[in-house]
C-alpha cells in the first residue's frame, strides 16, 4: 500500500496558519497524527481526510484535532466529548453515522496514512456490529 498523496481536497488544517504545539511536517514516524473518516458505516473504504503533520505526543496530536474541532461547526459535540474525558492515546472519537477521528501513534518510518488504515480497520471491525446503537446514541463516543 503506498502513501497517499495530498491535495487539497483532502486536507485538514485548522483556520489559522500558525502549527500547533509539537507539529511536524514529517509524514513517517515515529509521532502522532490523526485522521478523519467521512461517512465511517457506508459500504466499501471510507475516504480518509489525513491531517498531514505528525507530533511528538499524543497529547499534542490530541490537541491538534480539538484546535481543528474548534474551528469547523461540526466538531462542537465532538470536542465536548474528547475534553471531557481527556484521553491521551490512540483513541477513535465517533460522532454517530457521519465522522469518525482516529488519532494513532506511528512506529519508526511508518506514513501517518498507513497508521491510520491499520487503527480504522480494527476499530471498525469491533465496532460494525454495534453501529446502530452508536448511531442512535446521538452523541459522541470515545473508543
Amino acid at each position: 500500500m503506498s502513501p497517499a498523496v495530498p491535495a487539497p481536497w483532502n486536507t485538514i488544517v485548522p483556520r489559522t496558519a500558525e502549527p500547533s504545539p509539537g507539529e511536524r511536517t514529517a509524514q513517517t514516524g515515529p509521532g502522532w497524527s490523526w485522521t478523519a473518516y467521512f461517512l465511517p458505516w457506508r459500504l466499501g473504504e471510507p475516504v480518509p481526510r489525513h491531517r498531514w503533520a505528525t507530533f511528538g505526543t499524543a497529547a499534542q496530536a490530541i490537541g491538534d484535532l480539538l484546535r481543528c474541532l474548534d474551528d469547523g461547526a461540526a466538531g462542537d459535540r465532538c470536542a465536548a466529548e474528547l475534553r471531557a474525558r481527556r484521553h491521551l492515546g490512540e483513541l477513535v472519537l465517533c460522532d454517530g453515522k457521519d465522522r469518525a477521528y482516529v488519532v494513532t501513534e506511528l512506529g519508526p518510518g511508518v506514513h501517518l496514512s498507513v497508521a491510520a488504515a491499520a487503527r480504522f480497520a480494527v476499530w471498525h471491525a469491533e465496532a460494525a456490529p454495534r453501529r446502530w446503537e452508536i448511531i442512535a446514541a446521538g452523541r459522541p463516543v470515545l473508543f
